[in-house]
């Protein structure tokens, strides 16, 4: 497939952004300030912009700064047309040049106990639908996020340019992968398809709130449980009543690492169109992922009664319906050809997979129990700003359209809850907000939500903040203004125009409780 150059529409469509791959590489890409666009379910509890404003939270604990928000737009992916609505896809098609499909259903049962016939409902039916959804938008790169276990019950090494070889599977979820995979392989709309294939990704970071693989997750769930019945087994005893000889080898990897080659692969259109297998160059055995099961129930503090020999029959029959679900799938793992992602590690600058310690998988399996973040009952703040966004806010302007009139917009970017990217137009029928990248304003504002809302409620102003460096201004260099080096009389012009949009704002919604009527010609 021919690779092209990175489209005009400065938005990435990203699926799964709410999973755990999808959200860390959502962070990674707004740390590389590249605009997003989520695709996102809401719930019976919570709105789309709500999980996302939570997703949003819990990204700025792990990463210790504020992010600006990315476009939410709700729709599902079981869906025709996503469920989105006509207003939605329009703007797709107005502001995505790619795309990034990350959304999957993870579950190992065959798909005939499940009422919805998952995981093919979503893995392939709702790939079917999103690439609907492109193709009417003329969106014609992808990055599909699929696995390294389409490899299904093969042994030896799995060469990156191999997908559908008539293989045997492990389970549906390898398979439907697989059919989602040669979907896209096929399809003649896409022009670029670049593939990455993860193995088991785990997150070890101290603040995750995210289950991570749930064949980890589940045998060190079983392991503890039988362990805080029957008492600790002794070294390599549970492996090998499953069937293992402990010299097994699991390939897992970081969520970390993942989500880090991903965004740095997709911000270079030069290693676009290949495979990715991102997996360990070794994996891990059997008897160290063991030792780190036995170092988490040793030291989480429980009390464990003596180990009974006579209660070995009693494991068994409690073990047996993990095995009969995930022993395929705990099988020796092949061996993953890295030749494209050793590449792309050496193009990009980046680190390799570090090596799993005991020490890390004790502290994953400790954490796994017992999830940390904020919690989900977290409420989006419906501020000053917000509710002022919420009542003028305008999405469907062309990129066309903006770029035709550069000079008349303020760009704002907002980090923090309830922050984007806006243009701000001052027409003659008020003021217009344009959900869009700001890097095509002339002037650029940037600040947080917090700042924002102190200086519509005048208690802050444009000078205090910006030397007390809570508001910083930037003018692109491509403009007709002289990039960062501002005369006096320049920036004067700028402070007067923030100070006269925060001061129309206020007026346009002095106690921010806005009339339909005032803002029906937003439309």
């Amino acid at each position: 497939m021919d690779t092209p150059a990175r489209h005009d529409r400065p938005f990435v469509l990203l699926t799964g952004g709410t999973g755990l791959v999808g959200g860390l590489v959502l962070a990674q890409l707004m740390r590389n300030e590249i605009p997003v666009a989520l695709v996102v379910r809401g719930n019976r509890r919570q709105l789309a912009v709500e999980r996302v404003d939570i997703l949003m939270r819990r990204l700025e604990e792990r990463f210790g700064r504020l992010f600006v928000r990315p476009v939410v737009l709700e729709g599902d992916m079981c869906q025709p047309g996503l469920g989105l609505s006509d207003a939605d896809r329009r703007w797709i098609a107005a502001n995505c040049g790619s795309v990034i499909h990350s959304a999957a259903n993870l579950l190992f049962r065959p798909a005939s106990e499940h009422p919805d016939n998952e995981p093919y409902r979503t893995n392939v039916e709702g790939t079917r639908y999103l690439l609907e959804v492109m193709i009417s938008a003329q969106i014609t790169e992808w990055h599909y996020v699929s696995t390294a276990y389409i490899a299904g019950l093969r042994s030896g090494m799995i060469l990156e340019q191999e997908s559908n070889v008539g293989q045997q599977f492990g389970n549906d979820y390898e398979r439907s992968k697989t059919l989602a995979e040669q979907m896209l392989t096929q399809s003649t709309a896409i022009r670029s398809l670049t593939i990455y294939r993860p193995s088991i990704v785990i997150d070890l970071h101290p603040t995750t709130s995210m289950r991570s693989d749930q064949t980890i997750n589940s045998a060190f769930v079983m392991f503890q449980t039988l362990s805080q019945r029957f008492g600790l087994p002794e070294r390599g005893e549970w492996f090998r009543r499953l069937g293992f000889g402990g010299e097994e080898r699991k390939n897992i990897v970081t969520v970390d690492w993942v989500a880090t080659m991903i965004a740095q692969i997709y911000r270079r259109p030069a290693l676009h169109g290949s495979t990715y297998h991102l997996t360990s160059p070794n994996g891990t055995s059997a008897s160290l992922l063991e030792d780190g099961f036995r170092a988490a129930v040793q030291n989480s503090g429980a009390k464990l009664p003596p180990r009974r020999a006579e209660a070995m029959a009693l494991i068994d029959e409690h073990a047996a319906p993990f095995v009969a679900a995930f022993k395929p799938y705990f099988r020796d793992d092949p061996k993953f050809d890295r030749t494209n992602t050793i590449r792309a590690i050496d193009v990009c600058g980046a680190s390799d997979l570090p090596e799993l310690t005991v020490e890390h998988l004790q502290d994953f399996c400790m954490r796994q129990t017992k999830p940390t973040g904020p919690s989900a009952a977290a409420k989006v703040e419906f501020s000053a700003w917000n509710q002022f966004v919420n009542s003028v806010e305008r999405r469907s302007v062309s990129s066309t359209h903006e770029a035709e009139h550069r000079g008349t917009f303020i760009g704002l970017e907002l980090s923090g809850p309830c922050g984007g990217q806006w243009h701000v137009e001052q027409a003659a029928a008020g003021i217009l907000l344009h959900r869009s990248a700001t890097s095509l304003a002339a002037v650029r504002w940037i600040t947080t939500v917090a700042a924002m809302n102190e200086l519509i409620e005048n208690r802050l102003s444009v000078r205090n903040a910006l030397e007390e460096g809570l508001l910083s201004l930037e003018v692109d260099q491509t403009s007709d203004y002289t990039g960062f080096q501002l005369t006096s009389s320049q920036a004067e012009k700028f402070i007067n125009q923030l100070e006269k949009l925060t001061a129309e704002i206020q007026r346009h919604n002095p106690d921010f409780h806005v009339r339909k009527s005032e803002v029906a010609h937003v439309g």
